[in-house]
């Protein structure tokens, strides 16, 4: 399966937004060196979570935050920790790096 990213896509920013294979709108995040992958839709109302291309997380770069009501989620679970959604989940896409640092898709 070809690759869906580069980990190198995340050393400016640190969040990438694409369409998956499948269609779906999606996004990965890297915090504290660790990539994880969601797709691009906040559980309090089914919005994409950027209003900027490419602008995932919030200024101090720890949490994911959603442009159109400011909630909060860890990068790690996808966990919604302040905002309108607090408790819920962003849906998390499995993903896989290999050793080129080709970001794909878990099997």
């Amino acid at each position: 399966m070809s690759a869906i990213a580069h980990r190198s896509q995340l050393d400016a920013t640190a969040a990438l937004g694409l369409r998956l294979p499948d269609g779906r709108e999606a996004f990965l995040v890297r915090v504290h060196g660790r990539i994880s992958a969601f797709e691009n839709r906040c559980p309090h109302q089914g919005i994409g979570l950027d209003f900027q291309p490419d602008v995932f997380l919030e200024p101090g770069g720890e949490l994911i935050q959603c442009s159109m009501h400011g909630a909060l989620f860890q990068p790690e679970s996808g966990e919604c920790v302040f905002g309108p959604c607090q408790g819920r989940h962003l849906v998390p896409v499995a993903i896989r790096i290999d050793d080129d640092g080709q970001i794909h898709l878990a099997e």
